[in-house]
């Protein structure tokens, strides 16, 4: 690996950090994304899930029960919302179970 290349590793490892960091406090994807520069949520998700796969396996797991509990809290949500028809409310469901997929799989 090349000193630029080392450089840009640190500086990714960083910002994966800085990222669980935010998270943590109760920040959503799109909250980060838009404070670290990121350009959407998905990227700020993908940067949690790298840094999430460099921590000690019990941080990994009290991590992923945060992260399951906010996965929670964010379904029971979606299931409550009287502005959204059946067929939204499912496509969200949806997408929430891929978020938890992708969690538990990493």
């Amino acid at each position: 690996m090349t000193a630029s290349e080392t450089v840009a590793s640190t500086e990714i490892e960083s910002r994966d950090d800085q990222v669980i960091t935010l998270r943590e406090c109760g920040c959503t994807y799109l909250a980060i994304a838009t404070q670290l520069e990121l350009g959407r949520a998905t990227m700020a998700r993908k940067s949690y899930l790298r840094g999430l796969k460099r921590r000690s396996p019990e941080e990994q797991s009290i991590l992923r029960r945060h992260e399951l509990e906010r996965f929670d809290a964010l379904a029971t949500n979606i299931a409550a919302r009287t502005d959204l028809d059946d067929n939204e409310i499912s496509r969200r469901l949806a997408t929430v179970d891929v978020l938890r997929k992708e969690l538990l799989d990493g």
